[in-house]
């Protein structure tokens, strides 16, 4: 018969055997886990992503739509008000939730303004007043419009507060000026003075397109500020006029505003009642997996279909 401290050996082995055999089970089955849980949110990530490109398509149609229905009551104006200002909160598509906001990006200033050559020199000079004003009255140094300038016009010459090549090429990586339109408002973090903090202040108000400049500000959609910055005798109290009397169908109605009436005859060329270009932010909710995007989409006036001329995943 074996010993007792010969069974007592057999034992421990024994355990010793379980509890490895134990530690095994669980870490395998802690791997499987894992291994689940990032093929699923592969799987949601993937499927996210061919229903941003659904969305995106919604958001065309919703343009469409509202193109047609003014084009049936012969109204043709772009305020928030209309089909595409309302917003959309966990509407289902396919196996998720789509929550999307579109804006008039025509209500802003536009920054490209600056490199349009259009108008002689004093309507260019009056498009650097409006950039400026729109700094000061965000309360943001009006001289980071020397830098933007020197950043989108052709020439090397740098502005009193500027920046050329020459600059750029001095930090480290070193870089050059683009000397063209910006494309995008992320090329502002590559401008001399432009910290993420005034970024932040001024990308509500602000605009790219059109690239090429030179399109009216929509005052149907446009915020006191940049409603402002079209002249300086436009104080905060008829800018807040104005606000008040939206949604304008025509520009006679506009032209109607008291306060604003010898004031719109000279800038008859510089605002209007309707929109080319709208944004959009969206974001599909698939399980935990939410993807975010930002498009911008160019709509045809006569046939209503919308193009994408910029799209970000974010």
């Amino acid at each position: 018969m074996p010993k007792a401290d010969e069974r007592g050996v057999a034992l421990l082995l024994a355990l010793l055997v379980l509890t490895l055999l134990t530690a095994l089970i669980l870490e395998f089955d802690a791997e499987a886990r894992r291994e689940y849980r990032a093929a699923a949110t592969f799987r949601d990530d993937y499927k996210a992503s061919m229903l941003t490109r659904a969305a995106v398509q919604a958001m065309r149609a919703v343009l469409a739509q509202d193109l047609l229905r003014e084009k049936m009551t012969g109204q043709k104006y772009d305020a928030p008000t209309d089909i595409w200002g309302m917003p959309i909160k966990n509407y289902a598509i396919g196996d998720g939730f789509l929550t999307a906001q579109i804006k008039d990006e025509t209500g802003k200033v536009n920054l490209n303004d600056l490199a349009s050559t259009s108008g002689g020199e004093l309507e260019q000079k009056k498009k650097v007043f409006r950039v400026r004003r729109l700094f000061e009255l965000l309360k943001v140094s009006p001289n980071l419009v020397d830098a933007l300038i020197d950043w989108i016009d052709q020439d090397d010459a740098p502005q009193p507060a500027g920046a050329e090549s020459q600059y750029y090429q001095s930090l480290r990586p070193p870089y050059r000026a683009a000397n063209s339109p910006l494309p995008g408002l992320g090329d502002l973090r590559l401008i001399k003075g432009f910290t993420p903090e005034i970024i932040e202040r001024i990308e509500p108000y602000v605009t790219v397109y059109p690239l090429e400049g030179g399109g009216p500000v929509n005052l149907n959609t446009a915020d006191p500020i940049v409603i402002q910055t079209l002249d300086p005798s436009i104080t905060q109290t008829i800018a807040m006029e104005i606000v008040q009397g939206r949604p304008y169908k025509t520009k006679v109605e506009l032209d109607r505003v008291s306060s604003f009436q010898e004031i719109g005859r000279t800038l008859r060329n510089d605002y209007d009642i309707k929109s080319d270009y709208f944004s959009a932010r969206l974001a599909i909710t698939i399980n935990e997996t939410t993807k975010s995007s930002f498009v911008v989409l160019r709509r045809d006036a006569s046939k209503g279909e919308s193009t994408v001329e910029y799209m970000r995943i974010l």
